[in-house]
This record gives C-alpha cells, structure tokens and sequence, in this order.
C-alpha cells in the first residue's frame, strides 16, 4: 500500500537578505519532500514566501525540524500548517483581469467587492505601485487570475466591473484564458 501523500503549506516573512530562498528550498529538499508551488515576494524591505510541500509522513517530520531550526535563528517567521490535496474546481470559466489607474487606497477592495459579488474565485492576484516617467505619478497596477462559475453572465460582470473601475478613474481589462503559471 502507498503512502498517503501529506500536503503542508509555509509561510516565511523576514527582512530580506541573499540566500534565503536557498535556505529554505535546500531544507526542504534534503527532507525528501517536494516544493511543488510558491509565491515569493520582496514587499518593502521584507522578504515573503508561500510554498506547497508533499510528502510523505516521514519527510513531513523531518521538514518540520529542519524549518524549525531556520525559525529559531530569529530572523524568519515561519508557519508550516497541513493542508489538502488541491481540488479541481467545479466547472468555472478561467478569466484575467488587469485594472490600472493613479495609485489610492480601496482599488483592490473595489475590484474584489464586484467579483465576490459574482461569487468569482480569484486564483492569483498581484498589485504593485509603479511610478509615470515624466511626472513620477503613482500608478498602481493590478493583475488577477479568476475563476469564473460557468453559469454567470459575462455581460452583467463586466457592466459591474466598468462601473466600479469608472467610478474610481481606472483602466481595465477582462479577457478570457487560460491560467499563468508565473
């Protein structure tokens, strides 16, 4: 009988510094586990990680102390929680949405307010501040990966989304496709 496949998830935030990725990814490696997905981030002057560990119950315990001694130096806040296997979604429509505009508080509670309220999953989701060449403005940007229920109507959604973005001064848009994996 095969082992039954354990699925963790880590988080890491500390300042950031060289090498950490290697710390961490070198921890779990040597365990016998598998980073199967991460998200890493430089946010201000800190360093943010996200990964999905398989294993085995074995490698499990062994990456628990490994990242346990990583946690100890001080300088990461780690936290390692069991997790599930990913399901499929039920049958759902994979859309992008990308919104731009000057840079002001409440953009992505805008924008995710219409989506939630369309009951629409969103998968990934990334925002960042970019400044206009001449002027130096801050522009924010976001992009996001969706995972729209099969039975809503496309044209209510983007009538709610072009009227949250007009209200705010945005740009958008909404396209159909398939997924990134970046």
């Amino acid at each position: 009988m095969a082992e039954e496949r354990r699925y963790l998830v880590l988080t890491a935030v500390g300042p950031d510094q060289p090498g950490l990725v290697q710390r961490i990814s070198a921890a779990i490696a040597e365990s016998g586990a598998n980073l199967e997905d991460s998200r890493m981030a430089i946010l201000g002057g800190e360093f943010a990680l996200i990964v999905l560990i398989t294993c085995g119950a074995a490698q499990a315990q062994a990456v628990e102390q490994k990242l346990a001694a990583i946690g100890k130096e001080g300088t990461l806040s780690l936290s390692l929680r069991p997790t599930s296997k990913a399901q499929s979604p039920k049958s759902y429509l994979p859309y992008r949405i990308r919104v731009s505009g000057l840079d002001r508080s409440g953009i992505v509670a805008k924008v995710s307010g219409v989506l939630a309220g369309h009951s629409i999953n969103v998968a990934r989701l990334d925002s960042r501040i970019s400044f206009a060449p001449e002027s130096g403005t801050p522009m924010f940007l976001l992009n996001a990966d969706l995972q729209i229920p099969s039975q809503t109507a496309l044209a209510e959604l983007r009538r709610d989304l072009a009227k949250a973005c007009d209200e705010e001064n945005l740009d958008f848009s909404f396209e159909s496709g398939e997924h990134r994996n970046d």
